[in-house]
């Protein structure tokens, strides 16, 4: 059975159950840092933003909060229906939609959102559909958009056994060089942290990043 599926079909609302209460908790108190990061980097952009897609929302607070400050219209793509729902019954910003789906498949018009984010989910997705689902952030990100991946940032490619599931694993790589390598997308910038601590882990297996990349309006300019 896939990883998306089994998410699709029991371990999303399992995770989901497992940490609303933490969820909840830290929403109340203070942005996360990767939603600090974000919101501090964009700030000079703010007004070009009016369109969020949140890849891998859970009940949808750090996308109410992203779409808060800046002003913006969100989507969230979540494949937990408990998380769903919760979030679509709690949300204080009307003009929040949340749907249950993965990534392979988005719901969405092409260029239709100006920051995607991907958020602490691309470990966890099958690697037969990864490519497409890379794909498929591009193919809703206008040219000139923001796509955002906050995930674990090991310096390494590997994989760990996922604790809550037999037969599921946590692969963990440079998600944002898929995009960079290509040409195609610029990096705007990078913050470093982990689950232990708000700043740069000296422990490579602990490392978190989120970060920032421009789409480019034309990557092949004419030079003469």
């Amino acid at each position: 059975m896939k990883q998306n599926q089994i998410f699709s079909e029991s371990e999303g609302d399992a995770w989901f159950n497992r940490n609303k209460d933490h969820i909840h908790a830290v929403s109340q108190v203070i942005d996360s840092p990767d939603v600090e990061y974000t919101l501090q980097a964009l700030k000079p952009f703010a007004s070009r933003i009016n369109h969020v897609l949140e890849i891998g929302c859970s009940n949808g607070v750090k996308l109410e909060s992203i779409c808060s400050h800046l002003e913006a219209v969100g989507v969230g793509i979540e494949p937990s229906p408990k998380a769903v729902e919760a979030g679509n019954k709690r949300k204080k910003a009307a003009r929040i939609q949340l749907l249950v789906g993965t990534g392979e498949k988005l719901p969405c018009e092409d260029a239709s959102f100006d920051l995607v984010y991907f958020a602490f989910c691309l470990c966890l997705f099958d690697r037969n559909t990864l490519i497409q689902s890379l794909s498929e952030a591009d193919r809703v990100l206008k040219p000139g958009g923001v796509l955002v991946i906050t995930d674990f940032d090991p310096g390494f490619h590997h994989k760990r056994p996922y604790n809550h599931f037999s037969g599921l694993f946590s692969y963990k790589q440079d998600y944002a060089s898929f995009y960079t390598q290509s040409g195609l997308y610029y990096l705007v910038g990078k913050h470093s942290f982990s689950h232990r601590t708000p700043t740069f882990d000296d422990a490579p297996d602990e490392r978190v990043s989120t970060k920032i990349l421009y789409k480019e309006t034309d990557p092949y300019p004419i030079r003469g």
